[in-house]
């Protein structure tokens, strides 16, 4: 699980590292294709289609430094988004735990036509959005004091229409500190500068809501701030 976060954050292409791009196919307009072209690619997939690019337009990736390999990623729109990340993540954990892929497990209850329906034995992950996780079919909510490595921590309804939803997934606890991983691009972020990213939450009252804690990461925390709805979660399988 560690290796699959790390090469998010660290992708294995050319001679430098940058991080995984944030990409969104609701943005982009996006709605079928290769999982890869929206938003919802593993490492393999992004490094291999980024080669693919690279052959067919005659770039040597290896001579790229990393501001320009992550020009060409942004451009190329390779990338992940949020809850792309979670399940890549959280599918290698399951893994590692002996519990088969995340696939086995998730359940898509917001999923009403029946050809969707059937799409998602073929196509789970570009099916599972962060609703999904979010949904009492397959997460529970819990308290800040029970919190541990793998759960969840999911913003409804956040954005200027409260119609964004994004997640984060806690990576390590460590004393009184949540650490979480995610993919966003925030204003601040320009047009390059975003993706895959860490950051802290510090637990100062764990009879409080997480949203009175110290949060390391602002522009999370006004997202949040400004969302319908935050809680911590476990998927039922965990």
């Amino acid at each position: 699980t560690q290796k699959v976060i790390h090469d998010y954050l660290h992708l294995p292409i050319g001679s430098a590292f940058v991080n995984c791009p944030y990409y969104n196919n609701r943005r982009a307009g996006m709605r079928a294709g290769l999982r890869v072209m929206i938003c919802k690619g593993s490492v393999d997939d992004i490094v291999e289609e980024a080669m693919l690019i690279a052959l067919r337009e005659k770039i040597d990736l290896k001579k790229l430094d990393a501001i320009g390999l992550k020009k060409f990623l942004v451009d190329s729109h390779l990338g992940i988004d949020c809850s792309g990340l979670a399940y890549h993540i959280l599918d290698a954990e399951l893994k590692s735990r002996g519990l088969g892929g995340l696939c086995k497990h998730l359940k898509f209850p917001l999923i009403k036509n029946p050809f969707r329906k059937l799409l998602t034995l073929f196509r789970p992950v570009e099916s599972a959005g962060v609703r999904t996780f979010a949904h009492e079919q397959n997460s529970v909510e819990i308290k800040l004091s029970d919190v541990k490595p793998g759960d969840l921590i999911v913003i409804l309804g956040a954005g200027e229409k409260q119609d964004r939803n994004h997640i984060l997934i806690v990576h390590e606890i460590s004393e009184d500190t949540i650490k979480y991983t995610h993919s966003m691009q925030w204003p601040s972020d320009g047009q390059y500068n975003h993706g895959a990213r860490q950051s802290e939450i510090e637990i100062t009252d764990k009879n409080k809501n997480i949203l009175e804690q110290i949060w390391f990461e602002p522009e999370a925390l006004n997202y949040a701030r400004g969302a319908r709805e935050v809680k911590v979660c476990r998927l039922k399988v965990m």
